[in-house]
């Protein structure tokens, strides 16, 4: 079974096997080779390439919900596993650790290979563990295989090492062979040689993985055999049966509250309000304790580029039992609204008021609401790659059908490709654009040639393929691709928003809805003409590029290639004209951590003639 691995969540989708059969055409989705979020955090935060220092005091406690991306470098000595809410299934609490062959420059390990090697390793920083035997030291932790990921090998693993600071040797005190889904199983496991009880006592997590074997494919080959941990505590006084936790928390994140799209143009936002606006604003949390507990549960909507709470209230207060999970929708009796004319960004917020011992980290949750150019109907972050491959494909299709609420003009589409081997992103095809013909792509309208995968840098980090020219679109109209080769493209794949009935591919004349559940990362630009810009990612000209926008705390400057550095001038200016900064030469990065949040406007001087402005938002 191991010949082909089954990169795609088990639990709804079917496999193929393909990988040595290359005369057969088919869809498939394949693991990620590079994990971008994971690759962002790491050049965008040089903070953290410095180790643990300090020694720790019990309890030691992590549920992974109070940091994003990286572990908590408060707590942990090294930064492999992936911080995130994309993979789990019904996680203990918000946030978990995942385990998998990527590490942590969000790249697939340079050892990686289909024989088994060791992968991500979780370190926890030295701990001051001087105690005695009878002082009843266990460490618990929750773990998950697969998730929404890939399911381990039977020959892959995780397991649990304790460092001895006498012998100064780590020992595998527990492991656990790969396997299929499964809901989070608690593991208790005491501390019990003196040669542990002591100053420097450390213990850590890691995985055995091994990569697919699609020799047929390379394309194909990605991450692979994830693992999932959560509530990590380790404390005294404790005994095999204490495995009750004290604690109210989240355990899913907000979402878009927009019946189709994460995200669409505010001008069809304006026009379709009535049958896009949710009335509903869901959240899910879970009583981990073995008593029944009393929270409140509130609400908020923050217009930030106003920097103003336009709508707030009250989900009032309940009881909720043991070990329960509530799944709660109160009526948002709210519209976005604003007085910007071509976007808006809104921050949602949930948040739970429960008793003063109760962990604070997984009891609030925000989701930021965008409306800007774009149609979107992923979430941003890729778990898998899809596209077709095999004999026949080299005419193939693939469309993905969206939904205007005005005549307007198609300027672009964003598609965000996984990074796969090198020839991959040598491979040519066709971005296409068809009509509706009672529900399946119709007439191709539009037609363009000569594209290739781009792999783009920056927070949004969907590359924008220009049209040559505008098409115009109203209603229901697909975007996607044609394909010139038969080689594997890997399109971004969002496994956590199923938009599988607006997806279809057509390999043998005949356009078919696809079987697998999840939404491509292909996003439409519509609207006035566009210069060169990825997303929220601007480059209009050939001089500099921005990211991440929005920011917080750090915006970064790239200059293109033909740039000289010592001829750029640097202007920030806030919305009432001020200039609040001013530089000048080639200029990495501005530190945003002192200005309020709001809406900026960066102007560049480049040379004696050519002058490029970016709006900025600068959020908290």
């Amino acid at each position: 079974m191991n010949l082909i691995k089954k990169i795609l969540p088990c639990t709804s989708l079917i496999f193929f096997v393909y990988g040595l059969l290359p005369a057969f055409s088919q869809e498939i989705l394949s693991g990620i080779q590079v994990n971008q979020s994971v690759q962002e955090k790491y050049r965008d935060a040089p903070y953290l390439k410095s180790g643990f220092t300090g020694m720790l005091e019990l309890p030691f406690f992590d549920d992974f919900s109070e940091s994003r991306v990286y572990p908590d470098p408060k707590r942990w000595s090294d930064r492999n596993v992936f911080i995130n809410n994309d993979y789990p299934v019904n996680p203990v609490s918000i946030g978990v650790a995942t385990f998998d062959a990527i590490d942590y420059t969000g790249a697939l390990y340079e050892h990686a290979s289909t024989w088994p090697f060791i992968a991500d390793q979780l370190t926890s920083g030295p701990i001051n563990l001087d105690y005695q035997p009878e002082d009843s030291i266990y460490l618990s932790f929750f773990y998950q295989p697969q998730g929404k990921g890939d399911e381990p090998q039977p020959h892959d693993s995780l397991r649990l090492e304790f460092y001895s600071p006498e012998t100064e040797q780590w020992r595998v005190v527990w492991s656990v062979p790969g396997d299929t889904l499964h809901e989070f199983r608690l593991v208790m496991v005491p501390v019990l040689s003196t040669g542990y009880l002591r100053e420097g006592f450390r213990f850590r997590f890691s995985n055995i993985a091994s990569l697919a074997d699609n020799r047929f494919n390379q394309g194909a080959m990605g991450n692979a055999d994830h693992w999932h941990l959560d509530y990590v505590y380790l404390n005294k006084n404790r005994t095999h049966s204490d495995t009750i936790f004290r604690d109210v928390a989240f355990v899913r994140p907000l979402s878009s509250l927009l019946n189709n799209y994460e995200s669409m143009p505010w001008k069809h936002f304006q026009f379709g309000r009535v049958a896009e606006m949710g009335s509903l604003l869901p959240v899910t949390y879970r009583n981990n304790d073995n008593v029944t507990r009393s929270i409140s549960r509130q609400f908020s909507v923050t217009d930030i580029y106003e920097n103003r709470t336009v709508h707030s209230f009250s989900g009032g207060s309940v009881n909720i039992g043991p070990s329960e999970t509530h799944n709660y929708s109160p009526h948002l009796a709210y519209s976005f609204s604003g007085g910007n004319i071509d976007s808006a960004l809104f921050k949602v917020k949930a948040w739970l008021s429960t008793d003063d011992f109760d962990n604070k980290g997984n009891d609030t949750l925000t989701y930021l609401q965008a409306f800007s150019n774009y149609f979107a109907l992923d979430d941003g972050t890729a778990e898998n790659g899809y596209g077709l491959y095999g004999g026949g494909t080299e005419n193939a299709r693939i469309a993905y059908k969206f939904t205007t609420y005005s005549s307007d003009s198609l300027r672009a589409i964003n598609i965000y490709f996984n990074q796969s081997l090198d020839h991959i992103s040598r491979q040519y095809f066709n971005i296409a654009v068809w009509d509706d013909n009672n529900g399946k792509p119709g007439n191709l309208i539009y037609s363009q040639e000569g594209a290739r995968p781009v792999y783009e840098d920056g927070l949004n980090r969907f590359h924008t393929y220009h049209l040559d020219s505008p098409v115009h679109v109203s209603r229901v109209f697909y975007a996607g691709i044609i394909q010139t080769t038969p080689e594997f493209l890997n399109i971004g794949w969002d496994v956590n928003r199923d938009n599988s009935s607006r997806i279809f591919y057509n390999i043998r004349g005949e356009w078919i809805n696809t079987s697998f559940k999840g939404s491509l990362m292909i996003r439409p630009v519509v609207g006035n003409p566009l210069s060169s810009s990825s997303g929220n990612n601007t480059r209009e000209k050939a001089g500099i590029k921005i990211y991440p926008n929005p920011a917080a705390s750090v915006l970064y400057i790239d200059l293109e290639p033909e740039t000289e550095p010592g001829s750029v001038t640097y202007k920030l200016f806030n919305r009432l004209g001020q200039m609040v900064y001013q530089g000048t030469g080639y200029i990495h990065s501005i530190e945003l951590s002192s200005f309020p949040p709001g809406i900026y406007f960066l102007q560049a001087q480049i040379g004696t003639t050519g002058i490029e402005t970016k709006k900025i938002l600068i959020t908290q």
